[in-house]
């Protein structure tokens, strides 16, 4: 039976009363904690997730903070910092003390800093093993998208204006290589992402809060994780580049790096079997201590 097959929606409230969504599956010893890119959530791993027996794995998808199910409270908390405070948070709330953590884009630089985080002092739990899935590791120029959505006037009007599934089309166009991926079932997920109440300002929060000057020196911080770490990277990617995946497999000493050729921003969704065949004999070197 596969994990996603078990997969049910769960809640914990976070910093005394935001609700967080994540949706939780299987009964296995080793415990898998996915962290979604922006404009994103907790289906963008579905595909991967069917991949996973229920009874070797326990998963858990979590929706970051402004995203997806979960709230969008008009506080300005929406850095990195921010977001790693709150999956650190969940993972008590869990109560695990073993588990492997999987971030994509934005949600790698989440796990990345947890990472460095907890190596910082005593933990109650401990991430045996790190997967970067287009990782926003280092400073770049952000995409024409995320700098519109910055402005206080061209912002609103944007995600106002323009129709969520024409919004998604055009954002799936630009992050897939294979444009026969972008199908109608995958335009529908990610036009949830561009609408309900509280989204415009979760997505613009966060872009406003992205500090390009904060990346700066983080190789040097890269170079002290020393926990295994698999890094895969679509060749083709155009919104994270290559060059970050390199730089990232030369700064993470020991890392393993796979790179999927014809392949954009979104291996996990655009190459789900290559991807899990990546990952697969990199979970197989888990002593299975999971929770």
């Amino acid at each position: 039976m596969s994990a996603a097959s078990t997969l049910e929606s769960r809640y914990f409230n976070h910093s005394g009363g935001i609700p967080i969504h994540y949706q939780a599956g299987g009964h296995g010893p080793v415990a898998l904690v996915f962290l979604h890119g922006f404009a994103s959530a907790h289906d963008t791993w579905h595909d991967l997730a069917g991949h996973f027996s229920a009874d070797r794995f326990k998963i858990f998808l979590v929706d970051l903070k402004g995203f997806g199910l979960s709230a969008k409270p008009r506080d300005g908390a929406y850095t990195v910092g921010d977001q790693v405070a709150m999956v650190h948070a969940l993972i008590r709330e869990l109560g695990l003390r073993s588990l492997i953590l999987i971030g994509h884009s934005l949600g790698g630089a989440v796990a990345l800093r947890l990472c460095l985080q907890i190596r910082e002092g005593v933990q109650p739990f401990e991430v045996e093993r790190l997967v970067l899935i287009g990782c926003a590791a280092y400073p770049q120029k952000l995409p024409k998208f995320f700098r519109r959505l910055k402005s206080p006037w061209l912002g609103p009007l944007l995600l106002r204006l323009i129709p969520s599934r024409k919004m998604a089309q055009a954002t799936l166009e630009k992050v897939y290589f294979d444009q026969s991926a972008v199908t109608p079932a995958r335009i529908s997920r990610y036009a949830r992402y561009f609408r309900g109440r509280g989204t415009s300002y979760a997505l613009r929060a966060t872009v406003k809060r992205i500090d390009p000057a904060e990346y700066e020196g983080m190789g040097e911080e890269y170079a002290k994780l020393t926990l295994p770490t698999m890094i895969i990277w679509g060749e083709a990617d155009r919104i994270v580049k290559l060059k970050n995946g390199l730089r990232l497999h030369g700064d993470i000493a020991g890392s393993q790096l796979k790179l999927l050729e014809r392949c954009g921003h979104t291996p996990h969704e655009e190459r789900t079997q290559d991807t899990f065949a990546a990952i697969e004999p990199f979970f197989a070197a888990h002593d299975s201590r999971g929770k």
